[in-house]
C-alpha cells in the first residue's frame, strides 16, 4: 500500500471532515487529527485552511462519481441521466446528511472567501459546461429541440440539481431528487 505525503492525508481528511461537520466546524485542529498529524506540519503545507479549503473544493469536484459514467452506448440523455443519478446514488448512501460539497462551501463560504468563492464557481462552470456539452451531443443526435440554448440550458439544469440537493437535506428523502429526474428528462428535456 503506498504512503500518501502528509499533503495528501492532509487534503483526504479535510474533504471528509469539512463534508460531514461544514467548513466553519472544522478547526486546522480538527483537520490534522483526522488525518493523524502534527498540528505544525499543516502550516508545512497550506498557508491556511482557506487554502485547504479551497484544495478541497478542487478535489472534491475532480474526484466526483459523475464522470464515472462512460458508457459509450447510451445515447446523450440517457448518459446524462445517468450521471444525475450516479450522484442520486450517493446521495442517498449518505442518508442526505452531506449534500453536495460545492453547494455548501457556497452557501457556507462564499461570502467571506474570494479563493473558495472562485474556486466554487470554476467547479460549477466545469460541470455546467459538462452538462452543456451532453446537450449538444444530444442535439446533435436529434434527441434535443436545436433551438433550446445548450449553455443556459445546462446551467438551470444545474441550478436546479443543487436545489434539490439542498431540499434532500431538509427532507431527508429522495423525492426532490426524484421529482428533479421525472421533470427535466420526462419533461423537460423530451
Amino acid at each position: 500500500m503506498p504512503r500518501h505525503s502528509v499533503r495528501e492525508v492532509l487534503v483526504e481528511a479535510a474533504v471528509a471532515e469539512f463534508h460531514r461537520n461544514g467548513y466553519a466546524a472544522c478547526s486546522v485542529d480538527t483537520i490534522t487529527k483526522a488525518a493523524g498529524v502534527p498540528k505544525g506540519s499543516f502550516y508545512n503545507h497550506f498557508a491556511s485552511k482557506e487554502h485547504l479549503g479551497a484544495e478541497v473544493v478542487t478535489r472534491y469536484a475532480a474526484g466526483s462519481a459523475w464522470a464515472d459514467v462512460t458508457d459509450p452506448e447510451l445515447a446523450p440523455l440517457a448518459r446524462l441521466r445517468a450521471r444525475f443519478q450516479v450522484m442520486l446514488d450517493v446521495m442517498a448512501e449518505s442518508e442526505f446528511t452531506r449534500g453536495c460539497l460545492l453547494g455548501n462551501m457556497a452557501a457556507e463560504v462564499a461570502d467571506h472567501s474570494s479563493l473558495i468563492r472562485g474556486q466554487v464557481k470554476d467547479s460549477l462552470d466545469a460541470w455546467s459546461d459538462s452538462i452543456e456539452e451532453s446537450l449538444r451531443a444530444a442535439q446533435a443526435a436529434g434527441e434535443l429541440d436545436a433551438g433550446l440554448d445548450p449553455e443556459r440550458l445546462a446551467r438551470f439544469l444545474l441550478n436546479t440539481w443543487e436545489g434539490a440537493v439542498l431540499r434532500c437535506k431538509v427532507e431527508k428523502s429522495v423525492r426532490p431528487l426524484d421529482e428533479f429526474l421525472t421533470v427535466a428528462f420526462d419533461s423537460l428535456l423530451r
